[in-house]
């Protein structure tokens, strides 16, 4: 199976994600606040502490931040995330 392939499936009741642009990878990210559920994005887990953190910083940096911030992997996001909420 091509791991670029977009798949929401659930494996062992994780679901998985492989998001082929950073809107789907931030609609992905959301859908694990939403729920409530942590998730598989990229091969990476992600669990609801994490993503709350990539999804509150996302909603308050401008438009073009925004652009940048979407197209990086998800564990990239949770660094900056993470270093911002220390400050």
């Amino acid at each position: 199976m091509d791991t670029r392939e977009q798949t929401r499936t659930r494996v062992q009741g994780t679901q998985v994600t492989n998001p082929k642009d950073g809107i789907e990878r931030i609609n992905a990210i959301r859908q694990i606040v939403t729920e409530k559920q942590y998730a598989k994005i990229d091969g990476i887990m992600v669990d609801l502490f994490s993503a709350s953190a990539i999804i509150g910083v996302y909603d308050n940096i401008n438009e073009t931040h925004q652009a940048k911030y979407r197209e990086l992997p998800v564990y990239r996001m949770a660094d900056i995330a993470f270093k911002i909420m220390n400050k």
